[in-house]
C-alpha cells in the first residue's frame, strides 16, 4: 500500500466543516445569509444552551422545492452561480454551496422549507451529514432550519466551544451586525425564551440603531455619506465620548456583504486624529460600495475577509470621508465633554443651538496687558481666584454678544483649582479647563502650523551623550529632527554638540526631551510608526506645556485661555483626552438633592 490515499467522505465532509463552522455564531452567519438570499423580511433565530443543544432559524423568503431542497444538503450546491466567471459578478452573500453541507456534516440537522403556503412544503433531516428521512409537511411559506447537537460527531470541536455566556454574545455580535446592515428585514433573536434583540425592519437605519442601542448611544452618532473615486461610502459614525476600549462597535458591510477588515478599522480611526485618547475606538457602521471587478471576495471561507484590488485607494477613500464627517458635526462644532455623576465616560455636548451655552472663551488682548505676573504668590486654600482689573466689563463684551465658537461671560472672574485646573461660572454650566491639557493643545497645533516658532538656537550649543543605540539612532533619523527644528552635528565617540531646540526650557529640559526623542523614534521603526513626525510633535508640546501644579496668573490663565480657543480643535489636547468638562447646573442641584 503507497503512502498517499483518499480520505473517504464522511471524513471530507468534517474538515470542509471545520472551515465554515466554528461556533454556533458561524452556523448562525451562515443561515441568515441564506435566508437574505432568499428575500426573507422576517428573520427569527432562536437558541437553546448557547446553541450547542439548538439552533434555529426561521424565515419567511421564498422558500424551495423539494428536489433543490435534497440538492441544497450536498457540498458545492448552489444556486448562486453557474460557472467560475460569475464569482466576479455576484452580489448574494451566498455562492460556495458550502453552508448546508458544512452544518449538516456536524449536526443533526432538519431542514423544513415550502414555496407556496397553501401546498405542501418538503421536511429533511440529516444527521452527520447523511439523510434520514423525507417527507411531505404543511408549513408557512419560507425556511425552517433546526440545528441540534452541533459538533456531536467531533467531540475535540466541542470541547473548544466558550461558555455559554460567550456563545451567546458571538451569536448576538452576529444577529445585531445583520440587523445594522439590512434595516428593512426585522430580525428577532431569543436565548432560553428570552428575547436578546428584535428590529422591526422598517427600512430607516437611525430607527434600526435605536432599537439596538441605547438612548444614550444613538444621540452622539451622525450619518456620513461621501465618494472618492469609485468608492462609496454611507453609514453612521459616532463622536468621541462613546469610545470604547475594544472595537466591538465597529460594522462593516461591502456591497451590504458583512465583512471584517483591520485597514477599514485604522483608516478611519487615523481620521479621529487626537479626537480619541491611545487605545480608546470610535463607534463606526461603514457601508462601501464598490464595483465587484476591484474586490475579491472569495479569499475566505466564511467571506469574512475581502482583497481590494486597490487598497491605498480605498484606505484614503474611507479616511477623507470619515475626516471630513467628522470635521462637519464635531470639530466645527461647539462641543464640551459633558460631566455626568451616574457614568464614567464624559459624553460630548451635541450640537449647540443655544450659544449661551456653549464654551465661555475670554480672549481681549487688553485684558492680557492689564494684568501682570503680581498675582502669582495670592493663595486662598485650595481654590484661587485670579482677580481682574475692575475695567474688565469695559474691555470684554457684554453678556447678550455672541461669539464665533462661544459665549462671553465679562462679570466672572477666573479661579484655579488644586494649581492645575480652571474654572468658572458660564449661564448654566460650570467650565473646569485642564491647563496642561489646554497647553499642550496649544503648543501642538503651533508646531504643526511653524514648527520653527517654538525653536531658538542656543548662545552656547549643548552637548549631549548618547548610548550607541540612541547615536546611530540619530543619525539615521536626523532629517526627522532637523525637520522638527532640532540642529546638531556629531562631536566625538557617541556625543553630539545641540545647537537648536525649544524655548523656555532649561539646558536639562532640553537634554531630556531630545534623548527622549530619539528613543520614540527608535521606537517608531520596531513598531512601523506610519507618521513619526506627529509622535514627534505630541511628545515635544507635552513636555513644553504648563504642568499640573503650576500656578498661573491671571494674565497667564486669560492667555491660555484666548489661545486656546483658537486652537484647531479645542475641545481635546492632542493625546485625545478632553481639555475641558462642563458640570450642569442641574448636575450640581443634584448633588445638593435640590432636584
Amino acid at each position: 500500500m503507497g503512502k498517499i490515499l483518499l480520505l473517504d467522505g464522511v471524513t471530507i465532509d468534517q474538515i470542509a466543516a471545520g472551515e465554515v463552522v466554528e461556533r454556533p455564531a458561524s452556523v448562525v452567519k451562515e443561515l441568515i445569509e441564506n435566508s437574505i438570499d432568499a428575500g426573507a423580511q422576517k428573520i427569527e433565530v432562536i437558541l437553546l444552551n448557547g446553541g450547542r443543544q439548538r439552533i434555529q432559524v426561521i424565515d419567511d423568503g421564498e422558500g424551495m422545492e423539494r428536489e433543490d431542497a435534497l440538492l441544497a444538503i450536498e457540498r458545492h450546491a448552489t444556486s448562486k452561480i453557474r460557472k467560475f466567471e460569475d464569482l466576479r459578478s455576484s452580489y448574494s452573500l451566498g455562492f460556495r454551496g458550502e453552508a448546508l453541507s458544512s452544518i449538516a456534516a456536524v449536526s443533526r440537522m432538519t431542514l423544513q422549507t415550502s414555496t407556496d403556503a397553501g401546498a405542501l412544503g418538503s421536511k429533511i433531516q440529516v444527521e452527520g451529514g447523511e439523510v434520514r428521512s423525507k417527507e411531505a409537511v404543511g408549513i408557512p411559506r419560507g425556511t425552517n432550519i433546526i440545528v441540534e447537537d452541533l459538533f456531536f460527531n467531533t467531540p475535540a470541536r466541542l470541547r473548544f466551544l466558550r461558555s455559554i455566556p460567550s456563545e451567546v454574545g458571538k451569536v448576538k455580535e452576529i444577529v445585531t451586525s445583520m440587523a445594522l446592515g439590512y434595516p428593512e428585514i426585522s430580525f428577532r433573536l431569543t436565548h432560553q425564551d428570552m428575547e436578546l434583540l428584535h428590529t422591526s425592519g422598517t427600512g430607516e437605519a437611525a430607527q434600526t440603531l435605536e432599537q439596538i442601542f441605547s438612548s444614550s448611544v444613538c444621540k452622539e452618532l451622525f450619518s456620513v455619506e461621501g465618494s472618492y473615486g469609485p468608492l462609496h461610502l454611507t453609514g453612521f459614525l459616532g463622536r468621541p465620548n462613546i469610545a470604547r476600549g475594544n472595537r466591538g462597535h465597529q460594522f462593516f458591510f461591502l456591497n451590504r456583504r458583512l465583512f471584517s477588515s483591520k485597514m477599514i478599522s485604522v483608516s478611519a480611526e487615523k481620521a479621529y486624529d487626537t479626537l480619541l485618547p491611545v487605545a480608546r475606538f470610535p463607534f463606526l457602521l461603514l457601508n462601501i460600495e464598490l464595483p465587484l471587478d476591484l474586490v475579491d471576495i472569495n479569499v475566505h471561507p466564511t467571506k469574512m475577509e475581502v482583497k481590494f484590488r486597490n487598497e491605498k485607494d480605498v484606505f484614503r477613500g474611507v479616511l477623507e470621508i470619515v475626516r471630513s464627517g467628522l470635521r462637519e458635526n464635531v470639530i466645527e462644532t461647539p462641543w464640551i465633554s459633558r460631566y455626568r455623576s451616574n457614568s464614567n465616560s464624559f459624553p460630548v455636548k451635541e450640537n449647540i443651538t443655544n450659544h449661551s451655552q456653549a464654551l465661555p472663551f475670554v480672549a481681549e488682548e487688553k485684558v492680557v496687558a492689564k494684568n501682570d505676573m503680581s498675582n502669582r504668590e495670592e493663595v486662598c486654600a485650595k481654590i484661587k481666584p485670579l482677580p481682574l482689573k475692575n475695567d474688565f466689563e469695559q474691555d470684554v463684551p457684554s453678556s447678550n454678544v455672541v461669539s464665533e465658537k462661544g459665549f462671553f461671560r465679562g462679570d466672572t472672574p477666573v479661579l484655579s483649582l488644586f494649581d492645575t485646573y480652571l474654572l468658572w461660572e458660564d449661564s448654566s454650566d460650570l467650565i473646569l479647563i485642564d491647563q496642561h491639557a489646554a497647553h499642550e493643545r496649544v503648543i501642538y497645533d503651533q508646531l504643526l502650523s511653524n514648527q520653527s516658532k517654538n525653536m531658538q538656537y542656543f548662545l552656547t550649543p549643548i552637548t549631549v551623550e548618547l548610548s550607541e543605540e540612541q547615536f546611530i539612532t540619530a543619525k539615521e533619523k536626523g532629517t526627522i529632527l532637523q525637520e522638527l527644528g532640532w540642529e546638531f552635528e556629531e562631536f566625538g565617540g557617541c556625543s553630539v554638540l545641540l545647537r537648536s531646540g525649544p524655548q523656555a526650557l532649561s539646558v536639562e529640559d532640553v537634554q531630556e526631551l531630545f534623548i527622549s526623542l530619539i528613543n520614540e523614534l527608535g521606537l517608531c521603526g520596531v513598531n512601523h510608526e506610519s507618521n513619526p513626525k506627529e509622535r514627534m510633535l505630541k511628545i515635544m508640546a507635552c513636555r513644553q506645556a504648563v504642568k499640573a501644579g503650576n500656578r498661573l496668573s491671571a494674565a497667564e490663565a486669560t492667555t491660555l485661555i484666548k489661545n486656546l480657543r483658537e486652537s484647531r480643535i479645542p475641545q481635546t489636547c492632542p493625546h485625545g483626552r478632553p481639555t475641558m468638562v462642563a458640570i450642569s447646573k442641574a448636575e450640581i442641584e443634584k448633588m445638593f438633592k435640590r432636584r
